[in-house]
């Protein structure tokens, strides 16, 4: 988990580790592609169907109505399947799901994928504590490595360690046992 005051570069570093942004010095080791997953604190929306939501980046026939409509139900996203029983009506998502379902959706694409790692921006940042609880528990089941950004003391559970920027370019590595969050 890397944790730190706003503004101290917490966002940029995972994007270099997700391969989006490039590093001016030095060299970050990162998983090959297909493997990692990179989620925003506001996920990627497409203009398509729900079943094209649900599958982004991958196939949209690599997956049952039965497997997509579980994910759905496994993150608490059943509501969305009572209103859109034909998972291939398009719709303008990004403005008909809050941001709270928009990041729950993106948990369905983790699970759905399974990439060895999830890199998550702020990705529940929008939802109530028990909701972010049971989301991380789904990816620690299917073992999903995670680095987070987050400032809920909550989330430490998820995490071996604590990756602690101070915004001068200084920074602490902790066991998560020994991280105490600042009030």
């Amino acid at each position: 988990m890397v944790v730190g005051p706003s503004g101290c570069g917490k966002t940029s570093l995972l994007r270099m580790i997700s391969g989006l942004w490039e590093p001016d010095k030095g060299v970050i080791k990162k998983p090959k592609i297909g493997e990692l997953l990179f989620i925003p604190q506001k996920p990627y929306m497409l203009l398509g169907s729900l079943r094209e939501q649900l599958c982004y980046p991958t196939e949209v026939k690599k997956f049952s109505d039965e497997h997509l409509t579980s994910v759905l139900h496994e993150v608490n996203l059943k509501t969305l399947v009572d209103r859109y029983p034909n998972l291939d009506i398009k719709q303008d998502w990004p403005r008909i799901l809050s941001l709270g379902e928009q990041q729950r959706l993106a948990f369905a694409r983790l699970l759905l994928n399974s990439p060895r790692f999830a890199v998550l921006d702020e990705a529940t940042s929008a939802l109530d504590i028990n909701t972010e609880k049971k989301l991380y528990s789904l990816l620690k089941e299917r073992e999903l490595s995670l680095i987070s950004v987050g400032h809920r003391p909550s989330l430490k559970d998820f995490h071996e360690n604590i990756l602690e920027l101070n915004g001068q370019g200084d920074w602490k590595l902790l066991t998560s046992d020994k991280y105490n969050f600042k009030d």
